[in-house]
């Protein structure tokens, strides 16, 4: 009888070892399933936390053309380095513009959160211009802890129509100038009178 009970307990022994080395391997595949979930967690928190640079062409005061580079993300963008491929620059014919982006080469700013920073590339000569190069080059830039690397391609020959229209406060400054006009001449009468 004593060697049935001693088999028992060396079959419920194995069966608990067996069970105790299925709940250990079930646990070393939770905790490595649940670092690699922290590990994908932690890469999407630094991705959805880091500055993001957005370049736009924009058209000022109706007669510049320039690179709006905007900082979308949710962190302090620091040494921004703009690289423009030298095809495009050498294709610049407004000799100050291209002096200008010229001397900008290895030169860093900062962009704040939600701020921008513009770089001219041109006034209304160039937009006449029929052989234009596109825009290409590189935006780098830091958060602190990574660096980043952002291609940089505006083919400018298909980009969208630009429209200019008078804004309110064009309109504001015509309308002072012609008062002040109007005034003027009342000075002047006025000063005839007596």
């Amino acid at each position: 009888m004593s060697t049935i009970t001693d088999w028992l307990m060396v079959i419920i022994t194995f069966v608990y070892v067996v069970a105790t080395c299925s709940i250990c391997w079930a646990n070393i595949k939770s905790a490595n399933a649940a670092k690699a979930q922290l590990e994908e967690m932690r890469k999407q928190y630094i991705d959805e936390n880091r500055p993001y640079i957005t370049v736009e062409v924009i058209y000022e005061k109706r007669c510049f053309y320039g690179l709006r580079l905007t900082n979308h993300g949710k962190r302090i963008a620091n040494h921004v380095q703009i690289d423009l491929g030298q095809a495009f620059l050498d294709g610049l014919t407004e000799t100050s513009f291209k002096e200008m982006l010229e001397k900008q080469k290895g030169k860093e700013c900062i962009i704040g959160i939600g701020q921008h920073y513009d770089l001219f590339i041109g006034s209304n000569e160039y937009r006449k211009k029929e052989d234009k190069q596109p825009i290409n080059g590189w935006i780098s830039f830091s958060d602190g802890v990574n660096r980043y690397k952002e291609p940089l391609y505006i083919d400018f020959k298909n980009y969208a129509t630009f429209f200019s229209v008078t804004t309110e406060g064009e309109e504001l400054v015509t309308a002072l100038k012609e008062q002040t006009k109007e005034i003027r001449e009342i000075k002047a009468t006025l000063a005839q009178i007596k």
